[in-house]
């Protein structure tokens, strides 16, 4: 096996499939009449007859009014499916139009909605998973028509080039994916390009006419901040100074962020936030939740830097969200660490409070009270229909154990290989999905040598090591002590674990 350490950025006349996306907003009805030009590429060594494409707003949570998309003359609940006119061939592109409405719910509650009052300044309009987007299909699967799910994640894209066309009333204000390249006034209404330069997995806009704007140029990356005026007190020069410092490093540390944009907007969902290329989403909510100012500062900064991480693992690197969700979810939250590590001298520093309502302790703690009266199941490498079959806690095992895994192989390699490894995963796997296979023969790569001793059990086995003292016995006269360190789980798990336990003993000084 051999690797490219160079950077190989996708040109814009790479093989990709493009869309030209164009909207019109309907503000008062929270509604877009759209028109969707697809070039598709097929990029599988199989012959379509048909590609299927999602239609997610439908399965989101709302209050009153339900979300949807309507495709003009023909329609269903979640998936469509597109009959080709002639059979598409690898390598071979097939071009159709697509017209569409779409609601966005409304209510706070999902990743998509308009929320908040005019009378008060608060209302935004968000819109993501609003227009049909491609499935993709993959060796294991075949197409993924995997519906919207309420586990996890359940985007799964390929790589697509992105001209993005939003009409709105004059006096919205738009956060978009992609840089602006034109500004058309209508009169009553104002219309807007934006293209993403480079392939990206999906686009997303927010609008409101209350949006507070702050900018920054950062290594040729225009970084924006948009918030309401309620939560400037947190988001002013804050916000934009957190965005600042996670672009420096993850650039300095994973390689580099191509694109020119990066946005960072606040929301209302029950999320603490939400991913997207280019823009990511940081819930409203921290600017009323209990404490004083210095554990709001905390949290919006905590937020903002990992759904900044996502650019790294989420678009740039993509993986099938159902079935390896927690790929992305573990390196984005080992990032996070690393972020408290780099600027704070802790890679815990986001993992412990002192506040009485809101006690946090390291992964490792929580990994192990998790698991202190019974054995819980914990298996990683599970898909999310797997972790709900098997009663199995998704978002323990992918935010709470997985990146405490990737920080267990970084002591294991030692800091230096760990980085090389990150570094090649992100150069080798960019623009591509990658796989759980894929990240561990990267680090095989630079350790040579085999990791299944590593990664089999700890993302295999159902559950954690239980060590225990089968028998110790002390002898006074000798000095000698001898002893035995089971693990309980050692018959229910299919692999064993080999690591280094720590063991203390002490004399009768304490």
């Amino acid at each position: 096996m051999s690797f490219d350490y160079s950077p190989k950025l996708a040109q814009i006349n790479e093989n990709y499939s493009r869309y030209e996306l164009s909207v019109i907003m309907d503000e008062i009805n929270s509604f877009i009449e759209g028109n969707l030009t697809v070039n598709f590429y097929n990029n599988d060594l199989i012959t379509l007859s048909q590609i299927p494409f999602h239609l997610y707003l439908s399965g989101m949570n709302y209050g009153t009014r339900p979300g949807s998309i309507e495709i003009i003359n023909t329609t269903d609940k979640q998936i469509m499916w597109v009959n080709l006119t002639n059979d598409l061939g690898t390598e071979e592109y097939a071009e159709f139009i697509i017209k569409f409405n779409a609601t966005i719910p409304d209510g706070p509650n999902d990743r998509a909605n308009s929320y908040g009052t005019d009378n008060l300044h608060s209302r935004i309009y968000k819109f993501t998973g609003f227009y049909p987007i491609a499935c993709v299909y993959d060796n294991e699967d075949g197409w993924n028509i995997d519906p919207y799910i309420h586990v996890g994640d359940p985007f799964y894209f390929d790589m697509a080039h992105y001209d993005f066309y939003i009409e709105v009333p004059d006096a919205m204000l738009i956060a978009a994916s992609g840089a602006l390249q034109d500004k058309e006034d209508l009169g009553a209404t104002i219309r807007y390009h934006y293209n993403t330069s480079y392939p990206v997995r999906e686009v997303t806009f927010s609008t409101s006419r209350y949006f507070q704007i702050e900018s920054k140029m950062v290594n040729g990356v225009n970084v924006s901040i948009f918030y309401l005026p309620k939560s400037s007190g947190i988001w002013s020069s804050n916000g934009l100074h957190y965005a600042e410092q996670a672009l420096l490093l993850f650039n300095e540390t994973f390689g580099e962020y191509p694109y020119s944009t990066l946005n960072v907007v606040e929301e209302y969902t029950s999320f603490g936030g939400m991913e997207y290329p280019t823009q990511v989403y940081i819930t409203e909510a921290i600017d009323g939740y209990g404490g004083d100012l210095i554990f709001r500062l905390w949290f919006l900064k905590l937020i903002i830097v990992n759904e900044i991480s996502h650019q790294w693992w989420y678009n740039l690197i993509g993986n099938d969200e159902v079935d390896i969700g927690f790929l992305d979810e573990g390196f984005a939250e080992w990032s996070t660490g690393y972020y408290g590590e780099s600027y704070y001298g802790s890679w815990e520093h986001f993992q412990t409070l002192d506040y009485s309502y809101y006690q946090l302790a390291p992964y490792i703690e929580r990994v192990r009270m998790y698991y202190h009266d019974e054995l819980l199941p914990s298996k990683i490498n599970q898909s999310v229909y797997e972790f709900i079959s098997s009663n199995t806690d998704y978002y323990f095992a992918s935010y709470r154990k997985a990146p405490l895994i990737l920080e267990k192989l970084r002591q294991t390699l030692g800091n230096v290989n760990f980085i090389e490894g990150v570094r090649l995963y992100f150069q080798t796997w960019k623009f591509r999905h990658a796989t759980l296979k894929d990240l561990q023969e990267v680090f095989e790569f630079v350790n040579k040598s085999s990791l299944d001793w590593f990664f089999l059990p700890w993302y295999n086995n159902a559950y954690l090591p239980a060590y225990r003292f089968s028998s110790h016995d002390y002898n006074a006269d000798s000095g000698n002590l001898s002893l035995t360190i089971k693990d309980l789980s050692e018959p229910v798990n299919e692999y064993n674990y080999s690591q280094q336990v720590p063991l203390e003993i002490y004399n009768t000084n304490n």
